[in-house]
């Protein structure tokens, strides 16, 4: 028996789960049933990482200790992993004692790599992590957050990463596959020849952490702390280390390989331990063309998705539209694509028709028949191909295969046409077709179960078994004569309408009060030669006053009775020391032409995006706002795919086709 450990990076609990936590994890779920199946011990490893400065605010925020404050988020993350069927060997927490425990006894054990000096550098509290100016935007702020970098100066400890530069470069031109895919590595090997920094490992100026046992006043990087669970999960230096280590697969997004190969390596090295076979960097899920932040409010729920459209659907998807390594844009046309075709009309429609005709011509129960040859070479072949491409971690190319065999069975079905066959009494023959109906769908449970689970169980049951047959002793014509078949439920529906969501966006949309309003006056603000005031007749809501940044692009006296959309929850203002009470909506194309949004309606009426019912007006912000995205394309005002309209029609413009809105 071989083993086999996977892991995924343990995630950060202060973020908010979405999809691309749920695509490593998944991945790993994956690979982790894959080999479970073909019969190898398997320890599948993921968790949650708990310390850190930006933990200790959020805490501190929430009135609460950092212990607490993490207790009930983590059991969210568990009950995601749950909901989405991820069966995880142990779920690891950087507060668990065992963890602090294994983590003070490693940094003694590397304490001739550590040394005492001064940090002076910019950190990213989102990231928890050290950067150089050449890392960042503008040199000053975080490539992935967006975000202002901190200037810091403190007392700190050192672990002598450059001492194991060229160590590295020589291990990674020896094992090519280590850093995976082939590009990844290339990058990694870039930055490394640019030459490696000894780095901070301790911090002074918090205390939520591992404590660091070579000085009391500081505690652990949350960096240096989070990846050592990969070890210490296991127990080492006991426990089951020597079982499972090194892991044969880590997992992560691309955006953190940086911290599992060069330091991750460098600080096994440093204490005498194999490094890992493989570090495999996913790319990045994007919605419509961009990439998920909190702050464009495009994270998509993955649990939302799963329970519209079907947790196997939402798996399926995932992995069969685009290879693993690369970035991906996710929209619900395409899963909705792969579910009507992949799924219902290829997999589903195969159970149907196959459990239909062995109702009809066989009293429902298996009958006596000789394996197909062309479908036993068939599946020889797909087996032994899933096999290498799951190896290769191309986990699109192994759906890829397995559903063209079930392609290649539904022609089997067309080309042996049973119906005829009974019809002409021809009962050997039919016999044949119906036994292998059943043997190909049984040999398909096993293919796709790890990819979606619960449909590899239904469609066993529906055969009859009791439960999915493993991969490790499958063969083709194993399914013996006689077996009730148990016709359920259709295993996926097709979707013949749906309405797509915005993302995180349309709970949004629904609590911004737009409004069609009509200016009454409009004077210069004194001292401000880019503001207006205006008076505004907003129907039911009565008269308003606002200040807005448009005067280099219009006169005061052009204004006087336009109509303009007025965002009228938004929270009161003072601008140069005049009361602004909302703010109207004004789009900019790139050759910096200006136009207000004026639409066609009554004064008062709402503006409302396609598809959304507005529900309350509580007052809201301009970063809440922000979230919306909204621009102008093609001449009509949107967010995302959504039009926004008065009775009257679209709100369109005249002068700029397209266009950020402000």
């Amino acid at each position: 028996m071989a083993k086999y450990y996977i892991t995924t990076p343990i995630y950060y609990v202060n973020d908010v789960a979405h999809l691309g936590h749920a695509y490593t994890t998944i991945a790993a779920d994956i690979l982790s049933r894959w080999h479970k199946s073909s019969g190898d011990d398997v320890f599948f490893l993921t968790g949650t990482d708990e310390h850190g400065l930006k933990i200790q605010r959020s805490a501190e925020a929430a009135g609460k200790e950092p212990k607490e404050f993490v207790e009930s988020i983590v059991l969210k993350w568990k009950k995601l992993f749950a909901d989405l069927k991820i069966e995880y060997s142990y779920f690891i927490r950087t507060t668990d004692q065992q963890h602090e425990e294994a983590v003070q006894r490693f940094i003694k054990k590397v304490s001739k790599d550590i040394y005492k000096g001064i940090y002076e550098g910019l950190y990213c509290v989102d990231c928890e992590a050290y950067y150089t100016e050449k890392d960042l935007i503008d040199g000053k702020l975080c490539a992935i957050h967006k975000k202002q970098v901190q200037a810091l100066k403190e007392e700190s400890y050192f672990f002598k990463l450059s001492k194991y530069q060229n160590k590295l470069l020589e291990i990674y031109k020896r094992n090519p596959k280590l850093i995976s895919p082939a590009h990844r590595k290339d990058e990694i090997l870039n930055r490394i020849k640019d030459g490696l920094k000894d780095i901070s490992i301790s911090r002074a100026s918090f205390d939520w952490g591992v404590p660091f046992p070579l000085d009391k006043k500081h505690v652990t990087y949350v960096w240096f702390d989070a990846l050592l669970n990969y070890i210490s999960a296991l127990g080492w230096p006991g426990g089951d280390f020597k079982r499972y280590w090194p892991a044969d697969i880590q997992l992560m997004g691309k955006e953190i390989l940086w911290f599992h190969t060069a330091i991750w390596h460098a600080m096994l090295l440093s204490a005498g331990i194999r490094l890992p076979k493989m570090e495999f960097a996913h790319g990045w899920w994007t919605v419509d063309g961009q990439k998920m932040s909190k702050t464009l409010g495009n994270v998509i729920d993955p649990k939302k998705i799963a329970d519209k459209y079907g947790l196997d659907s939402f798996r399926y998807v995932l992995f069969r539209s685009i290879p693993f390594g690369e970035d991906g844009d996710f929209s619900e046309k395409m899963l909705v694509e792969r579910l009507n075709s992949d799924l219902a009309d290829n997999l589903g429609n195969l159970l149907s028709r196959s459990l239909t005709l062995i109702e009809k011509f066989s009293a429902g129960a298996v009958p006596k028949g000789r394996p197909d040859a062309n479908l036993k070479k068939g599946f020889t072949k797909t087996f032994k191909e899933v096999k290498k491409d799951i190896d290769a971690v191309e986990l699109h190319h192994a759906l890829e295969k397995v559903f063209s065999f079930i392609s290649r069975a539904n022609k089997y079905v067309n080309d042996e046409a049973p119906w005829e066959l009974a019809k002409n009494k021809k009962v050997k023959e039919l016999n044949n077709v119906l036994y292998n109906l059943a043997e190909s769908l049984r040999v398909i449970s096993a293919l796709v179960y790890p990819f979606i689970p619960e449909s590899g169980e239904k469609i066993a049951k529906q055969l009859g078994f009791e439960a999915v047959p493993k991969l490790e002793k499958i063969k083709y014509g194993q399914t013996k004569a006689g077996i009730k078949i148990n016709k359920g439920e259709i295993l996926f529906r097709k979707v013949e309408k749906f309405e797509p969501e915005v993302f995180g966006q349309k709970e949004m949309i629904s609590k911004v009060d737009l409004r069609v309003a009509e200016i009454k006056s409009a004077e210069a603000v004194l001292d401000a030669d880019k503001l207006v005031k205006l008076q505004l007749d907003v129907g039911s809501l009565g008269e308003r006053q606002i200040v807005a940044g448009i005067r280099k692009h219009y006169a005061p006296n052009e204004l006087i009775g336009k109509k303009i959309i007025l965002v009228a929850n938004l929270k009161p203002v003072k601008l140069r020391g005049v009361d602004s009470n909302g703010m109207l909506l004004a789009t900019e194309d790139e050759a910096h032409n200006l136009e207000v949004l004026s639409p066609v309606g009554k004064n008062g009426e709402q503006v409302l995006a396609d598809g959304i019912k507005f529900e309350k007006a509580e007052q809201i912000e301009i970063p809440e706002l922000e979230k919306l995205n909204l621009k102008v394309e093609h001449g009509r005002l949107v967010s995302n795919s959504r039009v926004f309209r008065t009775k009257e029609g679209e709100v369109k413009t005249k002068i700029v086709n397209k266009g950020s809105v402000r």
